[in-house]
């Protein structure tokens, strides 16, 4: 979405983040059409539009979602240490700017379950060993077994903590059901969401859909059979 909302990919970038979002809102008929899409109407016939929500990290993007009025999910998973001040942020500004209490925002953090704690650390690996591959080589890199992560980190990288430690967050919760849940549920606390999204980057698919499974089952989440259908 970065990518396609700029005029000129090939030209370098420039801070004109607010513009392009009043684009947006004006595009989807949110906001008077003015501008490089005055003349569009994406929507014509359609019953029903999008809904824009931000997705950032920082105070910046959470205070430009609430003045707006728009929903707005932090991404833990990058800045885990700002998450709690953003979305309370966001809050206050969306309260400030509609008057109600009601709130739309999301957490997104990174979660990998396991039947136990060590295992769960173990599959952990993998994402770290990823972000270490992306940070040498400054471009995207396939996701690690976790016999190559193993090679690839050393000791303190694997054993980086996976849960609050001293008041900070991991970029990464890992371990047991039951450790997972508690971790969310603090951090859902903290932020005042009552919705949580997970990212995984578990390389073993078996691993992966039994992490899914765990968690839902911890957390008491039920697939919406409803929707699916």
């Amino acid at each position: 979405m970065d990518v396609a909302l700029r005029r000129d990919r090939d030209a370098p970038r420039t801070d004109d983040y607010d513009q392009q979002i009043h684009e947006v809102l004006a595009h989807l008929g949110q906001r008077p059409a003015d501008g490089a899409f005055a003349r569009l109407n994406p929507a014509a016939g359609i019953p029903s539009r999008p809904e824009v929500w931000i997705l950032g990290s920082s105070g910046t993007s959470a205070r430009t979602a609430g003045e707006l009025g728009l929903g707005y999910a932090f991404a833990g998973f990058i800045n885990p240490d700002g998450a709690a001040r953003a979305l309370l942020r966001h809050g206050a500004f969306a309260h400030a700017a509609t008057g109600s209490d009601g709130r739309r925002a999301i957490l997104a953090v990174s979660a990998v379950v396991a039947d136990t704690d060590a295992e769960a650390q173990r599959l952990a690996w993998s994402r770290t060993a990823l972000l270490a591959r992306v940070a040498r080589t400054g471009s995207s890199a396939l996701v690690p077994t976790v016999e190559e992560a193993a090679r690839e980190l050393g000791d303190a990288e694997k054993e980086a903590p996976t849960v609050i430690t001293d008041g900070r967050w991991p970029r990464q919760t890992a371990g047991s059901p039951a450790t997972v849940r508690d971790q969310i549920e603090q951090m859902a606390k903290a932020t005042g969401v009552d919705e949580v999204m997970v990212q995984d980057m578990i390389a073993d698919p078996q691993a992966r859909a039994h992490s899914r499974a765990l968690l839902a089952q911890a957390l008491g989440v039920a697939p919406n059979r409803a929707a699916a259908a």
